[in-house]
């Protein structure tokens, strides 16, 4: 597995960075992350939801004692919500729950008082198109941005991954509709990958999901290209990003991420599509 992604980091090294070592002088200019939230981020790639990183979130939670809501209203699965909340509680969770309700009734006060104590919440996998529109704007979502601000964790898998950044990835190509096949992203230009206002707990990195197994890299460099001075976070299958209220970041699951940070550009044009690329393995750890 380390040998297929250190290939892969050769070759966008050698694509988006100058064909020289970087000069004395260059350096790394993006906007910063100001994480102002007491609480942590679980940002999984998505694929099978191991026990790695459903622990991680019941530990950031408060250990097994932990309230967990399960939110999978991105699924049009009937069985996500209870499936998940099931899952937690096999690993000790033993206040894990899930809400199901219409998105008209999502402010009612008995689905309010869903997160009542709540200090981990789970975004489950599906469309992050239909999970905004299902909580833009409501009660429901600024008694959830509370929670991780008081220092509560907040999960979230595949659409629950990509909604958590600022500018998010809806997963389609400019001017093609929901209902048209899904493209496959593989040029380099602008304008190309669609983007939308997601949820905003990550404010200047740019989150992609499913990214090795899916070939993303494309994708999420497109997006950098037309948003300067933002970071990418291409996050694999059965791993994921833990972002830390000190603005620190660590994976943990089996697979890795990979961190895309622009240079600054030179007064010659030099650099003015240069990435800094870092490979994140199990483990790691990073400042962001």
């Amino acid at each position: 597995m380390k040998k297929t992604i250190l290939a892969l980091s050769a070759v966008f090294i050698s694509f988006f960075s100058s064909c020289k070592q970087c000069e004395k002088g260059e350096q790394l200019e993006f906007l910063p992350e100001n994480i102002t939230a007491k609480g942590t981020l679980v940002i999984e790639g998505g694929g099978d939801r191991i026990a790695p990183i459903l622990n991680k979130i019941i530990e950031k939670g408060g250990g097994p004692d932990c309230k967990l809501l399960v939110i999978p209203f991105a699924s049009q699965m009937s069985d996500t919500g209870p499936r998940q909340a099931e899952e937690f509680r096999a690993l000790g969770c033993k206040n894990a729950d899930y809400i199901m309700c219409e998105k008209d009734s999502i402010d009612n006060p008995e689905n309010l008082a869903k997160l009542d104590g709540v200090t981990a919440v789970f975004l489950s996998g599906g469309d992050q198109n239909r999970l905004k529109e299902f909580l833009s704007g409501t009660k429901f979502f600024h008694k959830m941005l509370k929670i991780y601000q008081d220092g509560g964790v907040i999960g979230g898998t595949s659409a629950g991954a990509a909604i958590q950044s600022r500018i998010m990835l809806t997963g389609r190509q400019i001017n093609v509709g929901a209902d048209e096949e899904s493209p496959v992203f593989n040029e380099i230009k602008s304008n190309y990958v669609e983007t939308k206002e997601g949820f905003g707990f990550l404010d200047n990195i740019i989150i992609d999901q499913h990214f090795i197994a899916r070939r993303r890299q494309v994708r999420l460099i497109n997006v950098l290209l037309d948003n300067p001075g933002y970071r990418g976070l291409g996050i694999d299958e059965e791993s994921a990003v833990v972002v830390n209220p000190d603005k620190t970041i660590e994976v943990v699951g089996t697979g890795c991420a990979m961190l895309f940070e622009p240079y600054k550009k030179g007064e010659d044009g030099s650099n003015a599509h240069s990435f800094k690329l870092t490979v994140l393995y199990p483990g790691d750890k990073y400042n962001i």
